[in-house]
Parts: structure tokens; C-alpha cells; sequence
């Protein structure tokens, strides 16, 4: 859920680098955030099946929630046009869908420039990782 790779950990470093109230603010903002993305993704599974909820940061109201059958739509004109690579990764998120369609993990994707990023959010352990990041237990 959380990587803390040396960026990660510089982020968290630099979100929770503060003095207590700055720290609980900034908590706060994770919350909500969290808290909306989550919110998002049942909303949609509950209306459109099992799936994976597109974010886009940038544009929050552009984001998309996208079903199974909007990915195998996808997955089948990746491999008429032969791009192996958005073929793979689309296989990638199907599989972790359908993996994980039967939990209360929140299944977020973030295109990036490089590829796709996968985020399983369980809304209880994002809650107490960022208790302890906010703490000062993580750095």
C-alpha cells in the first residue's frame, strides 16, 4: 500500500516534517483523500461490478471507474493493434481485479508516464500507517 522507497520516505519526511498541528493537518488532508478515493471505487463497484478506479490527480473529476468488460475491451484492441505493452499491463490489472474483487481492498490506478501504478487500499491499515507517519514513526 505504502512503498517507502527512499522517495517515499523523503515525501513523508517532508508531509509529516513538521511541528504537531502541521503534522495532524496533514494527516488530515491524507484522510480525506483516502477517504474520497475509497469512496469512489465501492460507489462504483456497487453500481458497475468488480473493476478498478482510474484516478487521475491532476483532474480528480476526470477520473474513471472502469469494469472488468471496459478492460477486456481495451485488452482486445491493445492486441489487434499488436501493442504488447499496454497488452501486458492491461492483463496486469485484470488479474489483480479479479484477484482482489472479493475483499474490502480499494483497487486505485494512477496512469504515470512510464506505465500503470496499482494501489490496494485497505482503509483501516492507510489509517493507522498515517497515525504513525504522523507521529513521527516513520522516517
Amino acid at each position: 500500500m505504502f512503498n517507502l522507497s527512499k522517495k517515499a520516505t523523503a515525501l513523508t519526511k517532508q508531509l509529516f516534517g513538521g511541528n504537531q498541528v502541521e503534522n495532524k493537518i496533514a494527516a488530515g488532508v491524507m484522510r480525506t483523500i483516502l477517504s474520497d478515493i475509497t469512496r469512489l471505487y465501492f460507489e462504483n463497484k456497487q453500481v458497475r461490478g468488480k473493476g478498478v478506479l482510474v484516478f487521475n490527480p491532476e483532474e480528480p473529476e476526470k477520473s474513471r471507474f472502469m469494469a472488468v468488460e471496459d478492460l477486456e475491451n481495451d485488452l482486445s484492441v491493445a492486441q489487434e493493434a499488436m501493442n504488447t505493452q499496454m497488452t501486458d499491463m492491461l492483463k496486469k490489472v485484470i488479474k489483480v481485479v479479479e484477484k482482489e474483487s472479493e475483499s474490502d481492498i480499494a483497487i486505485i490506478a494512477m496512469i504515470q508516464l512510464d506505465g500503470i501504478a496499482i494501489h490496494l487500499i485497505d482503509s483501516e491499515e492507510a489509517n493507522k500507517r498515517i497515525n504513525e507517519m504522523s507521529s513521527g514513526l516513520i522516517f
